[in-house]
């Protein structure tokens, strides 16, 4: 199962809203992940099947038994530094060779951040307000070695924003409480972009391919 993924549209500056929460941005890769029947099914924002690249995003920690399909960000962590880095999750994209992937697997395990719900149990939640599929997320998906929920907060855009850049991240997302789930670029969902990591990683997003978001 696959979406026609919502986008973010960009804003200029970070502010405090008690409609909306925050969201860091990540480096990495859009992923939905269709897990129906016991089997996941990996796709990119642009519908790409990645499902072989990434063995060990196929056993998803539900709390109990359901069909689901999540949305987030799939990235590759430094374990020694804590860094994302991007360039080691463009070599896992690239891999195709089985060998490699379960060696890759080992060496360079990928993290996936979910930060949305769309379906559970063959109800379609894309028309329930975003804070009502969190609550849902939070009881359903477990985070383990290989999957981690979102962290996100409320109101406070300034303060998060200010964290993002001191630690170096891509910037904040920004999600109206009460948004439901459209395709496309829609001003309910908004990025704002902390140009200090802009300057600092324009090498690895000239090398960005179409996959990314």
């Amino acid at each position: 199962m696959f979406v026609e993924p919502m986008l973010l549209t960009e804003y200029e500056k970070p502010f405090d809203d008690d409609d909306f929460i925050f969201e860091p941005l990540l480096d990495g890769h859009r992923l939905q992940l269709s897990f129906m029947g016991s089997k996941a099914a990996l796709y990119t924002r642009h519908f790409n099947e990645v499902t072989r690249q990434y063995p060990e995003l196929h056993n998803v920690p539900l709390r109990e038994p359901a069909d689901v399909l999540l949305d987030g960000e799939v990235t590759y962590v430094n374990p020694f530094t804590g860094a994302i880095e991007f360039e080691s999750l463009q070599e896992r994209y690239r891999l195709k060779k089985e060998p490699s992937i379960r060696e890759a697997k080992r060496t360079k395990p990928v993290q996936f951040f979910v930060f949305d719900i769309l379906y559970y149990n063959g109800l379609d939640l894309r028309q329930k307000p975003l804070l009502e599929r969190k609550r849902l997320l939070e009881y359903i998906l477990e985070d383990n070695a290989y999957f981690k929920k979102m962290l996100y907060v409320e109101r406070e855009g300034a303060a998060i924003f200010d964290l993002v850049r001191r630690s170096d991240l891509e910037g904040i997302a920004c999600k109206r409480k009460d948004s439901i789930y459209a395709e496309g670029r829609q001003e309910s969902w908004l990025k704002v972009k902390n140009d200090d990591y802009k300057s600092l990683s324009m090498a690895s997003d000239q090398k960005k391919t179409s996959i990314a978001e």
